[in-house]
């Protein structure tokens, strides 16, 4: 999801714990704070940070990240896994680093039956950097209307985010 501040995108993962789809969230944002603002009291969410503690993750240990989502995908299939914060793990290590283990991602999440979700800021990167991700994700942007709420269903694998009344569009 191609957003300059990931609102939309934790709205989705929002909807997404509503309607019972099993998810995980890695991100960047501190956790409490999402938990009290979206919803998110009983979600799976995993802290990027340099900080130790309960489910924080070091950006460099992208082994460890993919180690969560291998073992959450595992035993919560079919799930949703969402991706925050792409841009500090390309900072934390280089871009080759990072679209590597996203296409690992994209792979383990197809084969398991799972969807994957990443937040993106398509300013941080430059065209060639954009193009490689957008290759194989599909891209969605958001679009603000001034309204809020996305329906979503989990069907196959396969996230339906549809426009309902009163919803933004995707």
């Amino acid at each position: 999801m191609e957003e300059t501040k990931p609102s939309l995108f934790f709205d989705i993962f929002s909807e997404a714990m509503i309607q019972g789809v099993k998810g995980l969230l890695i991100t960047r944002e501190f956790p409490e704070r999402l938990r009290s603002s979206y919803s998110l009291e009983n979600a799976s969410i995993v802290w990027l940070t340099h900080v130790v503690g309960k489910d924080c993750i070091e950006p460099t240990q992208t082994n460890l990240i993919l180690n969560r989502i291998v073992s959450f995908t595992r035993d919560n299939s079919p799930c949703i896994i969402m991706l925050d914060g792409i841009e500090y793990l390309i900072n934390q290590n280089s871009f080759d680093v990072v679209i590597g283990f996203l296409n690992h991602i994209r792979d383990l999440v197809i084969i398991r039956n799972c969807v994957l979700m990443v937040a993106i800021d398509p300013n941080t990167l430059d065209t060639k950097e954009l193009a490689l991700v957008e290759r194989n994700l599909q891209v969605m942007k958001a679009i603000n209307d001034g309204q809020s709420g996305p329906l979503l269903s989990l069907e196959s694998g396969i996230l339906k985010v549809m426009k309902m009344p009163n919803s933004k569009q995707l």
